[in-house]
């Protein structure tokens, strides 16, 4: 569902053919078949040698390795060692990133709940939280971690702390009846209750618009991980350039032998 904090609570029940009383159970699972368990994204994590040797999948660093064993073959001992000492180093350092990143990747999966409460067909029913779907009434109260991202229906002095994705210190007092630009930052969604946050106040009810890798918690996990292939307009820049020089080097290295 896109942008449900610049919805009213009504419009988004209807986009999501739900009402304030929640899904059947023929209709719960039925959605669960469509959209998947409410989990975040899992993968084997690599080992220590294959993040070493990811370090050295790059134009550039092609270029370097190039480099070096040219200066090898010429005798220029002095730059092959340093050629393939800053190599070794620059993969050493990529490899540590990477390694914390798969641990911190792991430890979202802490900020998950086992159970959430639903009502269904206007009863409460407390479920497994891998089982939520989006349409789902989900109840929250005081110490409750929201299991999905909710576009809240009602709020009874409803805190949550959102420091978990927007760096806020303080909880937020959450306004079912606010909307908010389409644009707006997490912590301005005053509607809206975030999967892996903590409700520190009141109780609230909510209606379910995203599940697992669609959370904004899902979505950290995919960057985490690196899932998500998207890279900065800047690294995308370099990229190419390399490529560019890779080839000039390429052409002067053929050159260079006929």
């Amino acid at each position: 569902m896109k942008d449900p904090h610049n919805q009213s609570a009504e419009a988004a029940l209807a986009e999501l053919q739900s009402s304030p009383n929640g899904l059947s159970a023929a209709e719960a699972l039925l959605r669960l078949q469509q959209h998947g368990p409410n989990t975040l994204p899992e993968a084997t994590p690599p080992t220590l040698a294959q993040l070493f040797l990811h370090q050295f999948k790059s134009p550039l660093i092609y270029v370097l390795l190039l480099a070096g064993a040219i200066s090898l073959v010429l005798g220029e001992f002095t730059d092959a060692a340093f050629i393939f000492g800053v190599l070794v180093l620059n993969a050493v350092i990529g490899t540590v990133q990477e390694a914390n990143a798969q641990r911190q990747a792991a430890s979202l999966k802490s900020l998950t709940v086992p159970h959430a409460l639903v009502l269904r067909q206007g009863e409460d029913l407390e479920i497994n939280a891998a089982d939520l779907v989006p349409g789902d009434v989900v109840l929250l109260e005081t110490g409750n971690k929201v299991p999905a991202d909710l576009r809240l229906l009602s709020a009874n002095n409803l805190e949550i702390d959102e420091s978990l994705l927007t760096g806020e210190s303080l909880p937020v007092d959450k306004n079912p009846a606010s909307l908010a630009p389409a644009q707006a930052a997490l912590g301005d969604r005053l509607n809206m209750a975030f999967a892996g946050t903590l409700v520190t106040r009141g109780r609230g009810t909510g209606l379910c618009v995203a599940t697992g890798r669609k959370t904004q918690l899902g979505g950290i996990a995919n960057l985490v991980s690196g899932r998500e292939s998207a890279k900065p307009p800047l690294l995308q820049r370099m990229e190419r350039f390399t490529q560019v020089i890779s080839l000039i080097v390429a052409v002067a290295c053929a050159v260079v032998a006929a």
